[in-house]
């Protein structure tokens, strides 16, 4: 395989509401473009609310690390993903939709993950994630050989402490035999310093302007410099403002094409996909983040991966830069 993606699998319920306050419960503190993880006493109640006062628009495969190696496969690589998803019909469910992913690594055990993407008038998604299985992942399931023999190995983040170390063992075990990308997402930047062991010798970074600060404080070209110590390239995503992408000589940005948003989950993990399968074929940087970017603006005109890209409009993306 070209690249392996090891990560969260949820499936992803998408709703739209008209006002966020309707959800507001005693344990969760729910706020626009923010994600936050639920606790299972929380999960009945929101779905009830959910149901009786928003509409739900879809249900897709999602998870960062999925999201991403759909792209690339999409786009014509050989890809897997490693994971647990639950031994229950949700999980089966996630196996018959992936059409592209090698599915060997996947483990099955327990629950399987739920995430539901909650959109506004604004469109500016909030998500509320239910883990379950999906961070119970064991060093004893970790096929190092496998792993061993793939170019790139892309990580996003799990929830538990025991998932956390298990990616900084398979990192300290593979490093100098692949290439890492890192995108640590909101759940993993709030671990602030602890992250940075996983963050060292990474080949391409992906973060929001957010998690910068997160990660790294609040001064911009600080942040940046600490950053690029630890990793061979930096691309900080900005939203509908585009991206910026920096290495020790490199500095430029992107601005995103102006479209009408209708959901735009995922849309980070189509600018990761592009970005890396580009930079894999070694495209110019610069000229693979402007693409990147037309295509993450793409993706949020319809839900989940409905609009995510196809090869052929990379290519044609790639022949109008």
């Amino acid at each position: 395989m070209d690249v392996i993606s090891i990560g969260a699998l949820n499936l992803d319920f998408i709703y739209e509401i008209e006002d966020l306050s309707y959800l507001q419960t005693l344990e969760l503190h729910i706020e626009e473009g923010k994600e936050i993880v639920g606790q299972t006493k929380s999960f009945l109640c929101l779905r009830e609310k959910l149901n009786r006062f928003g509409t739900l628009s879809k249900v897709s495969l999602g998870g960062s690390a999925s999201n991403t190696g759909h792209v690339l496969s999409r786009l014509g690589f050989r890809t897997g993903l490693m994971g647990v998803l639950g031994e229950d019909k949700e999980g089966d469910f996630y196996l018959r939709q992936i059409l592209y992913e090698n599915t060997d690594l996947i483990i099955r055990r327990g629950e399987t993950g739920v995430a539901y993407i909650i959109n506004t008038a604004k469109k500016d998604r909030s998500i509320i994630v239910f883990p379950n299985s999906n961070s119970e992942i064991r060093l004893s399931d970790i096929n190092f050989n496998v792993l061993s023999r793939v170019r790139l190995i892309h990580m996003t983040s799990l929830v538990s402490e025991n998932a956390f170390e298990v990616q900084k063992s398979i990192k300290r075990e593979l490093s100098g035999t692949v290439l890492f990308s890192l995108d640590p997402g909101e759940i993993y930047a709030r671990m602030g310093e602890k992250l940075h062991p996983l963050i060292e010798g990474v080949e391409i970074l992906f973060t929001t302007e957010k998690e910068m600060e997160l990660i790294f404080g609040t001064d911009e070209e600080s942040a940046r410099k600490k950053a690029l110590e630890m990793a061979a390239m930096l691309v900080v995503k900005k939203g509908k403002n585009g991206a910026s992408l920096y290495t020790k000589g490199l500095a430029c940005d992107v601005s995103a094409d102006e479209v009408e948003a209708v959901d735009n989950t995922g849309a980070g993990d189509v600018l990761n996909g592009v970005f890396l399968a580009l930079y894999l074929q070694k495209v110019d940087p610069s000229v693979a983040l402007l693409v990147a970017v037309k295509a993450a603006s793409m993706s949020v005109t319809g839900y989940g991966r409905d609009t995510y890209p196809s090869k052929q409009a990379i290519e044609a993306m790639m022949n109008i830069k």
